[in-house]
């Protein structure tokens, strides 16, 4: 016998199939292009190309390859948080809408650490052609959470449609 979703904090169907698709499709790309023919992830080599002109090759390189590395480690450690703070147990013989701690800032703070993340390991790489994949994990998430707000505005009503006009969707406040 299937398993019965029950939706009960307003999550998309097959939402996790998605996410494992998306999440399928960009590290697939990402390690293929970053790592195995690297067709387009050459950007964080061009300070090194300038480093030779100039003469401070052991220098610039080093700085080169950690340029990228901090900001993408940066924003990771950002997704990592968001997503594991967002994590609330509710009453589910009482549901209700959630607008504390992370949810009173952005109304899905664990699809932008999901974001977060896919943007932290394009930016560690700079591949060009990630950028097609991590476009797609944009726009898929944004499917997910637009499908799940139908859900919730048709659960709570007027409570729900109050929070969306509080609290802003993707950029937290």
């Amino acid at each position: 016998m299937p398993h019965e979703h029950t939706q009960m904090a307003g999550e998309a169907r097959r939402s996790h199939i998605i996410q494992i698709s998306l999440f399928l499709f960009f590290i697939i790309v990402w390690i293929l292009d970053s790592f195995v023919f690297r067709l387009t992830s050459y950007l964080w080599s061009i300070p090194v190309y300038i480093a030779i002109i100039i003469g401070f090759y052991d220098l610039i390189y080093l700085l080169s390859f950690l340029l990228p590395i901090i900001p993408g480690l940066f924003v990771i450690i950002a997704g990592i948080y968001l997503m594991s703070r967002s994590h609330i147990v509710f009453d589910v013989t009482e549901p209700t809408v959630v607008d504390y701690g992370l949810y009173a800032r952005v109304r899905h703070p664990m699809y932008l650490g999901s974001i977060l993340l896919y943007l932290g390991f394009w930016i560690i790489t700079l591949s060009i052609l990630t950028l097609i994949p991590l476009l797609t994990v944009i726009i898929g998430y944004n499917y997910l959470a637009i499908g799940e707000e139908h859900i919730l505005e048709a659960k709570f009503g007027n409570e729900y449609l109050e929070y969306k006009k509080r609290v802003p969707k993707w950029i937290p406040r």
